[in-house]
């Protein structure tokens, strides 16, 4: 039930403005889960929400760009899940909460600051730290996310869909390392299996509101979520 909530919340956000799902959902998640059937959860829900996000923005994305940032993503996927098999949970909730708390204060009080210059070497660059993100806490969100906000030149549908497709991505590439490491289990699947009719409805609901809100004001709404469930990480890891 709580569960379901959590995902709910988090695939409304993901919809709403693109990020959010994981940096919402994983500490928020964390409460309730175990940190390795966590990140598993977390993948395998970007996994099935992001099939039909590829079909849906086909026409938005910068697939170079994708590719550039799924190569780094590759690269560093297998020292995220050497982290997430020997680290100290609780260190990795207390870096997990500082590191989301951190993305939602760059880009809620200095969203204009960070510009990059989206070079393949800095898209790579960025793909490498957001992979090991991805397979050690399940949330590769804060290095995307401010990257993506500092294309400046991107419209906000191009970079909503940029931001979704590019977390499923990395998800993939995850989950895959996972596997090939012995790390998923039956019992992650199944829950994963169960949240999606959650994730669905949450979802539905974020593309409601997406429709119906001022971007501005969802935008502000979302990130401070975002900013509670790390201050939520960190007193669990406390």
């Amino acid at each position: 039930m709580a569960a379901g909530l959590v995902v709910i919340i988090a695939s409304a956000a993901r919809r709403l403005t693109g990020f959010g799902f994981a940096l919402i959902g994983a500490p928020l998640l964390s409460l309730l889960l175990s940190p390795q059937q966590l990140v598993i959860v977390v993948l395998w829900l970007q996994v099935f929400l992001g099939v039909p996000a590829a079909f849906e923005f086909k026409s938005e994305l910068d697939w170079p760009l994708l590719r550039q940032l799924a190569l780094g993503g590759i690269l560093t996927a297998p020292l995220g899940v050497f982290v997430l098999t020997y680290a100290n949970p609780d260190i990795v909730l207390l870096i997990m909460g500082f590191c989301v708390i951190a993305a939602a204060s760059i880009l809620g009080f200095f969203p204009g600051v960070i510009k990059i210059r989206a070079t393949a070497p800095a898209n790579v660059a960025c793909g490498m730290l957001a992979g090991v993100m991805s397979s050690s806490v399940g949330m590769p969100g804060p290095p995307i996310t401010i990257f993506f906000m500092g294309q400046t030149e991107m419209s906000i549908r191009q970079r909503r869909a940029m931001l979704i497709s590019t977390f499923s991505l990395l998800a993939c590439v995850s989950l895959t390392t996972a596997f090939l490491s012995g790390q998923i289990r039956l019992d992650s699947f199944l829950l994963a299996t169960v949240l999606l009719v959650p994730a669905l409805i949450g979802g539905y609901l974020g593309e409601y509101l997406h429709n119906h809100l001022n971007a501005k004001l969802v935008e502000r709404f979302a990130l401070g979520l975002v900013f509670l469930a790390g201050l939520l990480c960190i007193a669990r890891a406390l």
